[in-house]
């Protein structure tokens, strides 16, 4: 990494931490704070809202990089739209919203940047971009990003978890965008990185503030619209689902299932695989070390995805879904056992 880059990460990591400590007061005094219900791992009252200190310094650094030259002015669509799927979560955060506006205003937002973007979904779709028409190619990029907004909220249920994919998908997409020249991209996922290492001083088990749908709709939005950042060479979709395949398997999995159950799919659970664990005792501290292990092993699937040839690239979209077939072995024998004390 080189030096300004570090100091970026550094900034966004001393900037996150004081608008997270600056939110959690916030919300406390204000009583904003995320009550125990059947999906919830805590059992206390906690404040939400610390997803503002991921959010700011990623938008900061992309008004930063218009106002300077560094990037341009198209890159406004995208940031706005970010910001607008933050202040949709804020609201949500302050006061439920139905879901029916959430998912308008995400679907809205997302046809926004594909609109804005047109011309750039076939490099983002990769190696398919060019066998897809367009207007499926621009439906199915729509599909993507609220699936990933929605999904990432979906994941963000126990301490830790969604700062730590945010920072090892960050800085593992920054290596991707740095090799690409796409330094816009670049930029922006290292302050992610840096803003989601200064949440985590807060959020670390056990946490003291949690991110709120302000943060983990507004990430995996900004991971979604991703691939259709204005860069001559943008970021593709690969890489980015490699990055966040555990998080998607995870999701689609489970929302798979429930469904084929007949269980309502938008009601409060905690069968999740990472959360099925800390239902059977295993604390959140292991749960998460184990899954950022997990989670650094894909990400690094996406950094070599670039330079390998085709046959490889099966053996690294393989590899999520090992490690994801083990999570549930080793889950389903560690229930077992608590089943038979």
């Amino acid at each position: 990494m080189t030096l300004p880059a570090l100091a970026l990460v550094v900034f966004a990591a001393l900037a996150s931490a004081l608008l997270v400590r600056a939110a959690r007061d916030f919300a406390n005094r204000r009583a904003l704070l995320d009550l125990p219900n059947d999906r919830s791992s805590h059992t206390i009252p906690k404040p939400r809202l610390g997803g503002v200190g991921v959010l700011l310094p990623v938008l900061a650094v992309g008004a930063v990089l218009v106002a300077a030259g560094r990037a341009p002015v198209s890159l406004l669509v995208p940031l706005g739209a970010t910001a607008g799927v933050a202040l949709l979560g804020l609201a949500d955060d302050v006061k439920p919203l139905p879901a029916r506006i959430r998912f308008g205003v995400q679907l809205a937002l997302a046809s926004l940047v594909v609109a804005a973007s047109w011309h750039r979904l076939p490099a983002a779709a990769g190696v398919l971009g060019a066998r897809i028409p367009m207007p499926v190619l621009a439906a199915l990029a729509v599909l993507w990003i609220v699936w990933l907004t929605n999904l990432y909220n979906f994941m963000d249920g126990i301490d830790g978890l969604a700062g730590a994919q945010a920072l090892i998908a960050g800085l593992g997409l920054a290596a991707v965008a740095a090799g690409l020249g796409a330094g816009t991209a670049a930029w922006l996922l290292l302050a992610l990185a840096g803003s989601s290492l200064g949440f985590l001083f807060f959020n670390f088990p056990p946490s003291s503030i949690f991110m709120g749908d302000v943060g983990s709709t507004t990430i995996g939005f900004f991971f979604g619209i991703l691939p259709l950042l204005p860069e001559s060479r943008p970021v593709p979709v690969e890489p980015v689902a490699l990055a966040l395949s555990l998080f998607a398997l995870d999701a689609t999995a489970t929302l798979f299932r429930r469904v084929a159950a007949g269980e309502e799919w938008s009601t409060p659970h905690r069968t999740h695989l990472y959360q099925r664990p800390v239902v059977a005792g295993v604390g959140h501290r292991v749960v998460l070390l184990v899954a950022a292990a997990a989670m650094a092993v894909v990400s690094g699937c996406g950094v070599a995805w670039l330079r390998t040839p085709l046959p490889g690239r099966f053996a690294l979209m393989a590899v999520p879904v090992a490690l994801f077939a083990a999570g549930h072995v080793l889950v389903a024998r560690l229930e077992r056992q608590k089943g038979a004390v």
